[in-house]
């Protein structure tokens, strides 16, 4: 019983709630009179002991479905109807007990159009309360996806090094490779503390993320994420085509590692298992642009801004799972980097990604001009964790570790 009144409270919201055009809700109040008058013409005993009946249908329709200036349209055609059947026949009016039937009857018609008004106000607030309730369910259940596809690549590398970690620990030849495991596990613990200020940014209308820029090399970061990606899947193929002369942007380092995980793990979930992955990097017009290719589905023209939107997915994978979200707070960051970030090109072959980003400036002899790696003992210090990185990792490869797979299907 509950069930067939939750479906009729639900029908009677949406049409109390339908934008109807105006001629149309007008039609409606039209309709409603003329239905009113075929049936006293072919039931004449219809509404025979005074006007009333015209006023409770027509009006109290068009008022309750269509609005005060339907009802009010309503009322009139049904007083022309009513005074048409009064006795005498026609349209003679007589200051007569009928006559003044008709002209109180026009007056309840105005008191009935203005409630039904009323009533439909009321029920406009009501669908109104139960939109903002399920747009606020919906972004609940948004927040707790966020936290779910947010952290769980940091979490995986955590359990994965500390894992290492120990390994390395219980054997002396392997000890000195204990502590780039720690280190790169701190960096895991990091990157969630800025996860979690996070979390509550995002559960705004205005996110607006927390950006410690510095320069670092764009190469770097994306090798880096090619190898996290081994790591999780190491049967994908990911290719990275960088220069070898460091390419400097200045950025937030952790936040564009945030964006690459989010744009690798689309391209892994939605591309056919083995295809590969590319990552380039290049410089142009003083922007320093990183670029992932898969070979996926494609993206539709009409979707490719739509899916930056908060809760909106491609319809090529909307039967997957997933909530809208990681390209949102993708875009988002990169946009408070200063940079952007957008679809280049789609199509039935895969989509291409693209992260502009400033290049890093310092101040030469000649005055201020684009950094292309200047400083080369930040760039080379930066490289010297992920050189501590690569030899973990080999080392892992070598021992064929069940850490990365058990990783994997976490991941997954």
């Amino acid at each position: 019983m509950e069930t067939t009144q939750d479906r009729l409270l639900d029908i009677s919201l949406r049409l109390f709630r339908s934008n109807w055009p105006r001629p149309m809700r007008y039609g409606l109040a039209v309709l409603f009179t003329l239905a009113v008058a075929g049936l006293k013409l072919s039931v004449p005993a219809f509404g025979a002991p005074g006007p009333d009946l015209f006023l409770t249908i027509p009006v109290a329709a068009s008022a309750v479905v269509a609005g005060l200036g339907p009802a009010l349209l309503a009322t009139v055609g049904t007083t022309l109807i009513a005074a048409y059947f009064t006795p005498p026949a026609g349209f003679a009016f007589a200051l007569n007990a009928s006559g003044l039937d008709v002209i109180g009857f026009f007056f309840e018609g105005l008191v009935v159009a203005v409630l039904g008004a009323s009533v439909r106000a009321a029920f406009r607030r009501t669908a109104e309360s139960l939109d903002r309730r399920e747009q606020l369910e919906q972004e609940r259940t948004a927040l707790i996806a966020t936290v779910n596809h947010e952290i769980r690549n940091p979490l995986a590398s955590l359990s994965g090094y500390l894992q290492l970690a120990s390994r390395y620990a219980r054997r002396d030849d392997m000890r000195e490779r204990v502590s780039p495991s720690i280190d790169e596990a701190e960096q895991q613990v990091a990157r969630l503390v800025r996860l979690a200020d996070d979390l509550q940014v995002i559960s705004s209308p205005n996110a607006v993320f927390r950006i410690e820029p510095e320069p670092f090399d764009l190469a770097l970061a994306a090798h880096a994420a090619a190898r996290r990606v081994a790591a999780l899947d190491p049967v994908r193929d990911v290719t990275v085509n960088a220069s070898d002369a460091p390419l400097v942007a200045l950025a937030d380092p952790a936040r564009l590692d945030q964006i690459l995980d989010n744009l690798l793990k689309n391209a892994v979930a939605y591309s056919p298992r083995g295809a590969p992955i590319e990552i380039s990097t290049n410089a142009e017009a003083e922007r320093a642009v990183i670029r992932v290719r898969d070979h996926g589905a494609g993206i539709d023209l009409a979707e490719r801004d739509r899916i930056f939107e908060r809760f909106v997915r491609g319809a090529t994978v909307a039967s997957q799972p997933g909530m809208g979200i990681g390209l949102y707070v993708s875009r988002a960051i990169a946009t408070r980097m200063g940079g952007r970030l957008f679809v280049e090109e789609s199509s039935s072959e895969g989509t291409v990604f693209a992260v502009e980003l400033p290049l890093a400036r310092v101040l030469d002899g000649d005055g201020d001009r684009p950094f292309w790696g200047g400083d080369r003992v930040r760039v080379e210090d930066r490289g010297e964790e992920l050189d501590a990185v690569d030899e973990a990792g080999a080392r892992t490869a070598e021992e064929g570790s069940t850490v990365d797979a058990h990783n994997a299907r976490a991941a997954d």
